[in-house]
């Protein structure tokens, strides 16, 4: 009972955990006047100028624009002017953290730094951090611009950074295409008649399809050892080459995401959003991308995304396919090897979102994809007595002829009249 109760409070602290709400490094700049408002994107360092989650929480400056200089010192600057209010200054010269110091020196009550160039969280050296005390943030200069069109010089600011939750929904579209997309293709894969596929906007699922339809696995000794080499192969280039690269982004992340992939870059907890809108960058797109439902800012900023790469459904499919095509061979009609895999994959996908919400940072899927393929079909091979026909599988040349059901020891034949592979 004792354990019972343990093993309960663990499971609803995670739960707890991962409900939470966390505070990213995007905020909210609300500007308006007496009859109208706008908001955009700004980018801070929470852990250093910490700002309120709700705008009726958060203070109103009157903004004073200083575009005209870099603020890296306090020259030309009649303090009165800009006493309890918010500045706007240009980015560049100096630190972030210098700028900040002169705007407080002055009794300003805000800096927001104007960045004709993309939009990285403000960071300073620790001895920096303690000194700032008023609220600091980078905003695009064409925002700024903009504002001041609409608004003229009185323009009304607030600062802001609303929470966003650690589980989104697109963690759920992510699973369900994975799912679908591997239990569709590891039956079609076993089935017995030719499945003609229409999905031409779904060109990521269709490939997985034709992928895990067309390349056949002949045994359970190359599924063991093409799934080691890949989980090897994943786990190094999303774990170690961070090491070896110059901005520390994986070289994984870099291929799938493919080049000049603006806003969908991160390196730990700090961002970089562009300054200026990006055309289109010309790739070849190796992952599924799904807009993240819960993404606050993400018509402000336009960054928030959940990816999940082709190789972690084709890689575990191919054993899928596998299963399925074995399930045919000894003529089993409740599918049992094919359904199991298709859980293990399920509890894989999930333990595999459970580590990354936990642990902040993307997964190398197939740590976790493997083992639970291999082990469950292992174990069900075992239990069942077909090890040794599930590890040695089929000839090749038999996948080019009606297959006929390879039977274990003490198994009663049944044929399977007019069907044909």
């Amino acid at each position: 009972m004792m354990k019972m109760k343990e093993a309960l409070g663990v499971v609803l602290f995670s739960l707890t955990f991962l409900t939470s709400q966390i505070n990213g490094q995007e905020a909210v700049l609300h500007i308006s006047d007496a009859s109208s408002y706008r908001e955009y994107c700004v980018v801070h360092n929470h852990s250093w100028t910490p700002l309120p989650q709700l705008l009726d929480s958060a203070l109103q400056y009157q903004l004073v624009n200083l575009t005209s200089t870099l603020l890296c010192n306090s020259s030309g600057i009649n303090p009165d002017v800009v006493k309890g209010k918010a500045l706007v200054a240009m980015r560049g010269e100096c630190d972030f953290s210098q700028k900040a110091l002169v705007a407080q020196s002055l009794g300003a009550a805000a800096l927001l730094i104007a960045s004709s160039k993309s939009l990285v969280t403000p960071s300073a050296n620790d001895s920096e951090y303690t000194k700032v005390k008023i609220p600091l943030a980078l905003m695009r200069y064409r925002d700024f611009l903009e504002a001041k069109k609409v608004f003229g010089e009185g323009m009304q600011a607030s600062l802001y950074a609303p929470p966003y939750s650690k589980i989104d929904p697109s963690i759920a579209v992510i699973l369900l295409i994975s799912m679908v997309t591997i239990t569709l293709g590891g039956f079609w894969s076993g089935a017995c008649e030719r499945w003609i596929w229409i999905l031409q906007d779904l060109l990521g699922i269709a490939f997985c399809l034709n992928f895990m339809k067309t390349i056949s696995l002949s045994n359970f000794k190359i599924c063991v050892i093409l799934l080691s080499l890949l989980l090897v192969y994943d786990v190094f280039f999303v774990f170690i080459t961070p090491f070896f690269t110059k901005n520390g982004v994986s070289i994984m992340v870099q291929v799938a995401l493919g080049p000049d992939a603006s806003g969908e870059k991160t390196q730990g907890n700090m961002v970089e959003i562009p300054a200026e809108p990006q055309p289109p960058a010309e790739k070849l797109p190796v992952v599924m991308r799904i807009p993240r439902f819960s993404a606050w800012a993400q018509n402000l900023c336009g960054m928030q995304f959940s990816i999940l790469g082709y190789g972690d459904i084709i890689i575990p499919g191919l054993l899928v396919a596998y299963c399925s095509r074995f399930d045919v061979w000894i003529n089993s009609r409740k599918k049992i090897y094919f359904i199991s895999c298709c859980i293990a994959y399920l509890l894989g996908m999930i333990l595999t979102f459970a580590v990354m919400l936990l642990s902040g940072m993307g997964q190398p899927a197939l740590l976790y994809l493997v083992p639970f393929t291999l082990i469950t079909s292992v174990v069900l091979a075992g239990c069942r007595g077909e090890m040794k026909q599930f590890w040695a599988g089929t000839p090749y040349e038999v996948l080019d002829s009606p297959r006929e059901p390879l039977l274990s020891e003490g198994r009663i034949d049944r044929s399977v009249d007019g069907e044909t592979c």
